[in-house]
């Protein structure tokens, strides 16, 4: 026994006892809706009240009264407010009190008009994302029923039907009447079905939907009537589509015909068509506009699309609807389709259906693209384009092979077309390729040989990349080849094999579809580069590093010396030594590897003419950091036979002195060398005309001085030497201030000054040492004491 029924037993007893020891009257019930510190409130069955009540009135224990009790009490009015009050409540067993008094006799009435239930359901399957209830809306029905002639209406809600079977308009039902004590309103109770109405169902076919509503095709009579969701029967896998076979009843509400009772029938179960066997050809005159909201907002209404046929009985048109067409890709005006006629059992008019595609018309200003499909999605799917840098959305119903068995890599063929809706450009009348028919790449057949001039960067990948992705910034390596006797330059942004600076490989040049973008591919090595070795002449030598002229005297190679160490001493290396050494690049530059010392005569000499010329400097020869051409140019005074009137050119081993830096207009004497294997000329041991120069040493410091001269006009110059530039067999440390030079000057590319070099003493100071003279000068006051006294021959006291 619950606590509930325990109370309300024991209520009975001290309600029994209670009431017999109080007069008789008149007692109400009710229920109780609200419990404060001392007092609560009644909500009365018989009155359309709430009255107070205080714990003190209460038959029982105060603390176990709660809301929802059951009570009997007795109303007066409080003699200091003029309020309706309870006195002498006591509590109740569950179910003793209600609001509403059932008739003795159950009545026989027709369903007038079902209760609305509204469902959170969405035409497409499941619950609306938009709310969260998962009960539904329920509303109010009707029932009309005959009393002494009179027809009456009572209303009834889907928790009054007592009843498994399902009650509709029509139905013949029996039900209690129940009246509310309160306000007096009638409704009917527990309701059952007696008898089943007669009902005409009618079927159609789903032509539309909207948020919460739709419009379906009626089979009987061309027309089409209105639904709402919440009259669907759906199932736990029901799901409204367009074109879904529905069979439903009619009825009449607010003056308007709707469909209720909605059933969704198996796929094709209703057709409202009689298709001829016949087969025909045609051609679209216009094609089916699907609806569509603009951008803007605007709404575009769907419009049938046109067919020009020719049968026996002469040329005619056909209309056709988009349910009518085999596939939902995008027909074109022009293009050739196959059809059946249908004829409308309705009214007799005729159409096209069963509508597919023979042949795709060449669309003016659009040509077929073609791509590989590279993403897939649920409906949709994304095509990288062959022609452009991107990837071309698509719908799947855009496939013309409905049957088509889509896949990433799958090739096919496209026309380009802007969306209706955002104006976007997307992927329409897709057709499949067979495979390897789509190239993103042109690649030439012929084999081309060439060596690696720049490596790839080291953070590159071996594996072939995106085709697409590649632009003209990317980091690439660059390939070297003679292409009809003319040197080439081709990059290449992958290959399987590490090539290297020097390498000699065989390649295959490709053309990228889109932009024509030239790059070599499929490089395989025929040679390695590091197996090859050059000869060449030191001609720099610095703090840890040095140049080799090569033996074509065409630039000069940077080596650090730690290059030395495998086959020669760094130490032992001298300006013109003759070298061998290899190539490798590091960090993006070119240097000399592997260095050894040769024999003298083993690089290449010219064959030096007997003659004697007089030429200017007309382009001085390219210092190690400089970027201009490395060979300087010398323009001859006279024109020599075996060259004619064209300068020429020398290098760091065509001078004969190397501490001069020969520049611009300075004149100097020179031979020509022959070189046997390229048939030209260069000079050699060339000397320029620079004569001596007189001065005098002005200072002198830890390992460079100053040295004055007079110029032509007479002015005094200060020119700097180092220690470095004293002439053979004079050193440095025998100069003091006031030693008279001879010395040549040379311009400085680093200071852009004159310097001198082959510096060499001539005379030293004339005249008593600094350190030997005493006495004082002229206008000098300082006085002289002599320490020892001259005495002549004779002892007398000299210079008397």
């Amino acid at each position: 026994m619950t606590l509930l029924q325990q109370r309300g037993n024991n209520g009975l007893q001290g309600f029994s006892s209670f009431t017999s020891s109080m007069p008789k009257s008149h007692r109400e019930t009710g229920i109780v809706t609200k419990t404060m510190g001392s007092y609560g409130f009644i909500s009365c069955c018989e009155r359309n009240e709430s009255i107070f009540f205080h714990f003190s009135q209460y038959n029982g224990d105060p603390n176990e009264i709660q809301p929802g009790d059951e009570v009997e009490f007795e109303v007066t009015t409080d003699a200091s407010k003029g309020k309706l009050i309870a006195r002498r409540v006591v509590c109740l067993p569950p179910g003793t009190v209600s609001f509403e008094s059932l008739s003795e006799e159950r009545l026989l009435g027709k369903v007038e008009q079902e209760p609305l239930l509204v469902r959170n359901y969405s035409a497409f399957g499941g619950r609306r994302a938009s709310t969260s209830q998962d009960e539904p809306d329920l509303g109010i029905g009707r029932i009309v029923y005959e009393a002494k002639g009179e027809c009456f209406f009572v209303s009834y809600g889907f928790t009054d039907i007592n009843d498994d079977r399902e009650i509709h308009t029509g139905d013949e039902v029996s039900f209690y009447m129940a009246q509310n004590k309160r306000t007096g309103a009638l409704s009917a109770r527990l309701v059952r079905l007696v008898q089943e109405a007669k009902v005409n169902k009618t079927r159609g076919i789903i032509k539309s939907l909207k948020d919460s509503f739709g419009f379906i095709e009626r089979a009987d009579i061309v027309q089409d009537i209105f639904f709402h969701y919440s009259e669907v029967d759906h199932g736990e896998d029901t799901k409204l589509i367009l074109g879904a076979s529905v069979e439903f009843v009619i009825q009449n509400r607010q003056g308007k015909h709707v469909a209720c009772q909605i059933k969704v029938l198996p796929h094709g179960s209703v057709s409202f068509d009689i298709i001829g066997e016949d087969q025909f050809e045609g051609v679209i005159k216009a094609p089916v506009i699907r609806s569509f909201t603009h951008g803007r907002g605007k709404v575009c209404e769907a419009s049938e699309g046109k067919i020009i046929y020719d049968p026996v009985i002469g040329s005619s048109v056909l209309s056709y609807t988009e349910r009518d067409q085999l596939g939902s890709y995008t027909m074109c005006v022009g293009d050739l389709v196959s059809f059946r006629i249908a004829t409308d059992r309705r009214d007799g008019s005729t159409r096209a259906t069963k509508v597919s595609l023979i042949k795709l018309v060449e669309e003016q200003n659009k040509t077929r693209e073609r791509g590989i499909i590279a993403a897939l999605r649920d409906g949709f799917g994304f095509i990288r384009c062959a022609k452009r840098d991107c990837r071309m959305f698509f719908h799947v119903n855009e496939v013309i092979d409905s049957e088509a068995q889509l896949s990433t890599s799958t090739e096919v063929e496209f026309t380009v077309q802007s969306d209706y809706t955002n104006e976007r450009e997307h992927a329409v009348r897709i057709a499949l390729l067979p495979a390897l028919t789509v190239q993103f790449e042109i690649l030439h057949k012929e084999l081309l040989t060439g060596t690696v001039k720049e490596e790839l960067p080291t953070d590159i990948s071996r594996s072939r990349p995106n085709v697409l992705r590649i632009q003209n910034e990317s980091p690439c390596g660059l390939l070297e080849y003679v292409y009809s006797d003319k040197e080439e330059f081709i990059p290449f942004y992958w290959s399987t094999e590490s090539v290297q600076f020097g390498d000699k490989v065989q390649f295959q040049i490709a053309n990228r579809s889109y932009d024509g973008l030239v790059y070599a591919v499929n490089i395989k090595i025929l040679h390695k580069g590091h197996s090859l070795r050059f000869k060449g002449v030191v001609s720099v030598l610095k703090e840890g590093f040095g140049f080799i002229e090569t033996e074509e005297h065409d630039c000069e190679i940077f080596f650090p010396f730690s290059s030395c160490n495998k086959y020669c001493d760094p130490k032992d290396l001298k300006l013109l030594d003759e070298v061998e050494f290899g190539l490798v690049k590091k960090n993006g530059r070119l240097s000399a590897d592997e260095i050894r010392k040769l024999e003298p005569g083993s690089v290449r000499r010219e064959t030096v003419q007997p003659e004697a010329y007089e030429g200017v400097i007309v382009r001085p020869m390219k210092s190690s950091d400089s970027s201009d051409e490395y060979e300087g140019l010398i323009k001859p005074v006279l024109d020599i036979p075996l060259v004619g009137g064209e300068c020429i050119p020398y290098s760091f081993t065509s001078i004969s002195d190397h501490k001069i830096l020969l520049q611009t207009g300075e004149t100097v004497n020179f031979q020509l060398g022959y070189n046997e294997l390229s048939g030209t000329y260069r000079a050699v041991n060339i000397t320029n005309k620079k004569e001596l120069m007189r001065g005098t040493v002005e200072r002198i410091k830890d390992q460079f001085g100053f040295i004055n001269y007079k110029d032509d006009n007479g002015e005094t110059i200060s020119v700097f030497f180092h220690k470095n530039s004293m002439s053979d067999g004079c050193e440095f440390s025998e100069l003091s201030s006031g030693d008279e030079v001879q010395f040549k000057t040379m311009f400085s590319q680093r200071s852009q000054k004159d310097s001198a070099i082959y510096v060499k003493k001539t005379t030293t100071p004339q005249g008593r040492p600094e350190r030997l003279r005493h006495g004082s000068t002229k206008g000098s006051s300082a006085l002289v004491t002599v320490v020892r006294q001259p005495k002549g021959p004779d002892g007398s006291i000299g210079f008397m």
